[in-house]
């Protein structure tokens, strides 16, 4: 029987995997190393300094966000259309994680476009999926189905991000601390999770990156002053195994998200952990926690602030369960299969 031949498009900041941060780029490489292991023809078109059982072909010679002082990253873009526009006869399926850069791709006949949309849907983006009406579009939550709904941006289907529970180590009993994981930046929440420990008067871990010139004046301005606060650490950047140390050490994740989230991959990192999330009441946080049995969904600081304080009520062993019952990569994956197949 034939192999199916897929080329899994990613994006070009991060490598596959990635070294520290890079939800969408961790998702990439559990499913591009699950569709080899069911014998699927899998390219991999990334950045150089990627890694991967499928064929390789590197776009940059190393992820653009590592390369400091570059001036013109969208030109690495520009280059890499072309050379992914030679095989768009020799493929049987493209499948993009590259938002609308790769949208050219559909301009003339080439292989199916399935597209799935990692980040959220605002006006503007909704214009360029519209514009391209070859294109397919998969989403990763019920919410952002409903979002592209609104937008009237049809979906092929819902897929949930899934992970290997098993990579990630389980904690019964954590330590005293509280964790947030994520970019530093405003979206994400950072100076909300950090103003609910302080008033709940707890030591909260802050974990992640900063990216480009807005984030680090941010930053600078607005975060790194709270880092004087007694209790409050900043770690930086984890790679994997840190990542699983300090999630499953903490009593639990903060995710005080101030936008629309199209799914969150930190949330089922922390739960295959053991550890509850409390998270604020945008986009699909409720489609992945259970409130008040593996976290606790709020909707502002004050009530953030009361779910620290009552966290020793939720088991964390249901926060295990939850993950594997419904964010696993096989199901994940064997939902894929079915929108390829319909495609190819």
């Amino acid at each position: 029987m034939k192999k199916i031949k897929i080329a899994q498009l990613a994006p070009l900041w991060i490598s596959v995997p990635p070294r520290t941060y890079g939800g969408i780029e961790l998702m990439l490489s559990l499913l591009t190393e699950e569709l080899v292991a069911r014998n699927y023809d899998i390219t991999l078109f990334a950045s150089g300094d990627s890694a991967t059982s499928a064929k390789l072909i590197s776009l940059t010679e190393k992820a653009i966000w590592l390369q400091k002082g570059l001036r013109s990253p969208h030109a690495y873009i520009s280059a890499a259309l072309e050379k992914i526009y030679r095989y768009r006869n020799s493929v049987d399926l493209f499948h993009n994680h590259f938002d609308f850069f790769m949208f050219p791709l559909c301009l003339s006949e080439t292989a199916p476009i399935l597209t799935t949309l990692h980040r959220p849907i605002d006006s503007i983006s909704a214009q360029a999926y519209k514009a391209y009406n070859k294109i397919k579009f998969c989403a990763i939550s019920e919410d952002q189905r409903q979002s592209a709904d609104e937008n009237g941006i049809p979906m092929l289907g819902v897929v949930h991000n899934g992970i290997i529970p098993e990579r990630y180590i389980f904690r019964e009993t954590p330590d005293d601390y509280f964790i947030y994981l994520g970019r530093i930046n405003k979206e994400k929440g950072i100076v909300s999770a950090i103003a609910a420990a302080k008033d709940a008067g707890v030591k909260l871990l802050v974990a992640g990156n900063i990216v480009g010139g807005e984030e680090w004046n941010y930053f600078l301005h607005e975060v790194q002053p709270l880092f004087n606060e007694e209790n409050i650490n900043f770690v930086g950047q984890l790679d994997f195994n840190e990542k699983v140390k300090l999630l499953g050490g903490a009593k639990a994740l903060l995710f005080p998200i101030d936008r629309r989230e199209p799914f969150g991959l930190v949330m089922i990192e922390a739960m295959a952990c053991g550890t509850p999330v409390i998270a604020y009441r945008r986009g699909s946080v409720p489609e992945v926690i259970e409130d008040k049995k593996t976290g606790f969904i709020v909707d502002n600081k004050e009530e953030m602030v009361e779910a620290i304080k009552k966290i020793d009520i939720i088991k964390r062993i249901d926060c295990r369960a939850r993950v594997e019952q419904n964010f696993t990569l096989k199901q994940m994956v064997d939902k894929y299969e079915k929108i390829y197949k319909k495609l190819v």
